[in-house]
């Protein structure tokens, strides 16, 4: 039998594992990446995403490529019932703290061309299509996993860790005891993909018509491309559903036919609110679908994917290098679990919204909106566990970014100054009220002692300066009343400080909560 081996064995190659392996791959560790399917899905799936994901995704992908096949929402995601009066608005057309628009519509496969290219261009991570994961064993130190390919032929895969980045059919999962929280949601969609022919203005761009008679989804499928989804009605199969003549005829009132319009795909999709409660057990972890199903109402569903990715990637790094033990990787379900769970539950209010076919319970739904009757629409959550300060309005929360001029590079923050963790300050060098050993910590993780000014001061080292070219850091730092944060290398923010001098007891912090995970050397 052929033998491999990796720091890392990812199952799966859909866009969490593409992202995962190239941040991995940033950091040199070796990731072996194994597929049963021999050539990428080439149809679309995920058509939204958000500004936080646009960020990670800015970490491996040219940020003019994502612009490049991006299409941004400019105004409410309507919702209104089967008479077209308006139930509730939420605003798509606002830009994010992140850098980017709070919504953006994309291609799936033209997505994760640019994140296969991302990928195989790591020279320490190995692609490999048409090997189907068919045996895991799991040791105190390694982990051994056999793929089989479409001869038959197998070879063992040894890992420090194998990741499941393998779907709701995750082979991964399967192998590891787990139990899953099921919300009993379950609803049958008809999704079909349009690329329109004649030039059209969508007024709203983005509907979800609410309509007892057939609940509808209308958005955005990216550049030059329109998505409907139909819910099937009661009585209805999925074989009666899925099929080319009736996804023309359901499109029918909305002036979609042969003559002006390519059908690109339809499929039927059971949406599902669930969660693994497990994703970790020893070195097998798991990621995306693998771990949680979210109903696609809010577009978080690969969303949700990507952010598992990056919060285990600076995870792993940290694992992989022996800075920190094993049981650091705990962190990653105490944080991501729960604000995955808030997600959920927030699509899950919008599909109790939509997924109604009873007229009279329709009926009654319309008025309670109508009387304001009905719960507020549930706030997008933050980062509430884990590697967190003091909790505070900021702590868990994004942090900002914008464009800065740096060595003289004008762009993204991210893209001029680079990621990891970054100690940032608009006063003055934060090295200036840091204990020696302090920064001694913070160089050791990887952390960037940044001042964002408006000017250069000569007082401070010129790879220490930002320059906040439009001012909006100055604004930033003015509205939250913080001279001083700590940014994860997830960009959520561990904490802040209202004084600079402050900022030592929040870096104390962030030793005594990662010191229970490192190793003595690595702490002081």
């Amino acid at each position: 039998m052929n033998q491999e081996i990796h720091d890392v064995a990812i199952v799966g190659y859909g866009p969490v594992s593409k992202l995962l392996a190239t941040l991995l791959g940033q950091k040199g560790w070796k990731v072996g990446i194994y597929e049963r399917f021999s050539h990428e899905y080439p149809l679309p799936r995920a058509v939204h995403f958000d500004d936080e994901i646009a960020r990670i995704l800015q970490s491996v992908i040219p940020s003019s490529e994502i612009e490049r096949i991006t299409e941004v929402a400019n105004d409410l995601y309507t919702w209104c019932n089967a008479e077209r009066k308006t139930l509730l608005e939420l605003n798509f057309s606002e830009f994010g703290v992140s850098g980017w628009p709070g919504h953006l519509f994309f291609n799936q496969p033209e997505l994760e061309g640019l994140l296969d290219k991302a990928c195989r261009q790591q020279a320490t991570v190995d692609v490999n299509m048409g090997k189907e994961a068919v045996a895991l064993n799991e040791f105190d130190d390694h982990v051994e996993l056999v793929v089989k390919d479409f001869q038959g032929v197998e070879t063992k895969v040894h890992a420090k860790y194998v990741v499941g980045c393998d779907g709701a059919n995750s082979f991964v999962r399967r192998n590891m005891e787990h139990t899953i929280t099921d919300l009993g949601f379950v609803a049958d969609w008809l999704v079909v993909d349009i690329i329109p022919q004649t030039e059209r203005e969508w007024k709203p761009m983005n509907l979800q018509l609410c309509d007892p008679a057939r609940p509808t989804t209308v958005v955005s499928g990216g550049p030059g491309r329109r998505r409907w989804e139909f819910m099937a009605l009661p009585g209805e199969t999925k074989e009666d559903l899925n099929k080319e003549e009736v996804a023309w005829k359901l499109l029918e009132p909305w002036d979609i036919t042969p003559a002006n319009a390519v059908l690109e795909r339809q499929a039927i999709y059971t949406f599902k609110a669930l969660w693994v409660d497990e994703w970790r057990k020893g070195r097998l972890v798991l990621a995306g679908d693998a771990v949680h199903l979210t109903p696609p109402f809010m577009g978080q569903g690969m969303c949700a994917g990507l952010r598992d990715a990056k919060n285990l990637s600076w995870k792993l790094d940290l694992v992989l290098s022996g800075k920190v033990d094993n049981n650091f990787l705990d962190m990653y379900t105490k944080e991501r679990k729960p604000h995955n769970r808030d997600v959920v539950e927030a699509a899950l209010f919008l599909g109790k919204v939509i997924c109604v076919t009873d007229p009279e319970a329709a009926a009654q739904r319309d008025e309670a909106f109508f009387t304001g009757k009905v719960p507020p629409m549930p706030e997008f959550p933050f980062l509430t566990d884990g590697i967190l300060g003091e909790p505070g309005d900021y702590t868990g929360k994004l942090s900002f970014q914008s464009q800065v001029n740096y060595q003289g590079k004008t762009g993204l923050f991210d893209d001029v100054v680079g990621n990891g963790w970054m100690i940032m300050s608009p006063v003055g060098d934060p090295r200036n009220v840091l204990q020696e050993e302090q920064i001694t910590f913070l160089e050791n993780i990887g952390a960037k002692f940044i001042t964002v000014s408006e000017a250069y001061d000569t007082q401070i080292e010129s790879a220490n300066q930002v320059l906040d070219i439009e001012g909006k850091y100055k604004q930033y730092f003015n509205t939250t009343g913080l001279e001083a944060v700590v940014v994860r290398p997830d960009y959520y923010m561990f904490g802040g400080a209202a004084k600079l001098a402050e900022l030592s007891l929040v870096v104390e912090d962030l030793i005594k909560q990662m010191g229970q995970f490192m190793n003595k050397a690595a702490v002081r």
